[in-house]
């Protein structure tokens, strides 16, 4: 009998993780479904949404517009992206800076843990 109640708890516990992954899909199409420019990838492990017209999310896109130190006229200039797209991409940053930043810390570590540099090596002198 105990074997059998593992095995429905094991089942339970599977449908709850399924329904719960579910959830999550339809919240990042809500979610997407706010934004012209901005779309869910649902076939990765970043929650954050990326670019309508590039294959690139929010958050590779500010770090590139704050590494460069780009207007928007000049992201959308060098990037071959429209203005209203970029700010689109910048407001959604704003709104949800807490969940690309703890992805950003993540992917750290995963690049970490299996032996990347996240550093470039010192140039000699």
């Amino acid at each position: 009998m105990s074997l059998e109640l593992e095995q429905m708890q094991q089942k339970l516990e599977n449908a709850i993780d399924r329904l719960q992954q579910l959830e999550e899909t339809v919240k990042q199409v809500q979610e997407a479904s706010r934004w012209r420019h901005l779309i869910a990838q649902p076939n990765t492990w970043r929650r954050q949404l990326s670019l309508r017209e590039k294959n690139m999310t929010v958050g590779q896109l500010v770090s590139t517009v704050r590494a460069n130190n780009l207007s928007v006229d000049e992201a959308s200039a060098d990037l071959a992206l429209p203005a209203e797209a970029i700010r689109e991409a910048l407001e959604y940053y704003e709104q949800n800076r807490e969940l690309l930043q703890q992805e950003a810390a993540e992917e750290r570590t995963y690049l970490a843990e299996r032996g990347y540099a996240l550093e470039p090596k010192a140039l000699p002198r």
